[in-house]
């Protein structure tokens, strides 16, 4: 922590002493730094924009508050990722492993999660609205709380995912499965 004083004259002739903690700046996390673009690094309330990181291993990085938009991450390893509120607007998640990732507030709007594995993903209260999830694999997921409007979800593997409090629900559901008081249902 920084501490910063401020000392300001009243208009009467007071001096006032006002002390405050603040933390480390978030202008020392705007750009990427060398040696955290990698597993575990921390790349947290980065702008890093529409990067091409196809094939990327961030195994357990934080990339928490991080904008993501219409990256291309594709293939990508994000296993036990910290990606809570991020923004991954139009990103290209095709064919990632988000297995035990943090998607927990992310904004999803338009991006691709075809054939994602997101076992054990939390995507509470996430913005997954208009999202594409073909064949995406949600076993054992939380979608509590999460936009689903506009989505199109054609469910691979998904046993056990909770889906329940939907601020809105999806498009296309895979047969056998609907939505009734927000919540997904297997039938």
């Amino acid at each position: 922590m920084r501490r910063l004083a401020f000392i300001a004259a009243a208009s009467l002739g007071l001096g006032v002493a006002v002390i405050v903690d603040q933390p480390a700046s978030f202008a020392d996390h705007l750009y990427i730094k060398s040696g955290q673009r990698r597993p575990g690094g921390d790349l947290a309330h980065t702008i890093i924009g529409s990067v091409d990181w196809k094939r990327i291993d961030l195994s357990g990085a934080n990339l928490s508050d991080a904008n993501l938009k219409r990256a291309k991450l594709n293939q990508a390893i994000l296993n036990k990722a910290n990606l809570s509120r991020a923004n991954l607007f139009g990103a290209d998640l095709r064919g990632a492993k988000l297995n035990n990732a943090n998607l927990s507030g992310a904004y999803l709007v338009n991006a691709d999660l075809s054939y994602t594995k997101l076992n054990n993903a939390n995507l509470s209260r996430a913005d997954v609205s208009k999202v594409i999830l073909y064949n995406a694999n949600l076993s054992g997921a939380n979608l509590s709380g999460a936009d689903l409007r506009g989505s199109g979800l054609v469910i691979k593997g998904a046993t056990g995912f909770i889906a329940t409090n939907l601020r809105g629900c999806p498009r296309y559901l895979p047969s056998g499965w609907v939505c009734e008081n927000n919540s997904l249902i297997q039938r």
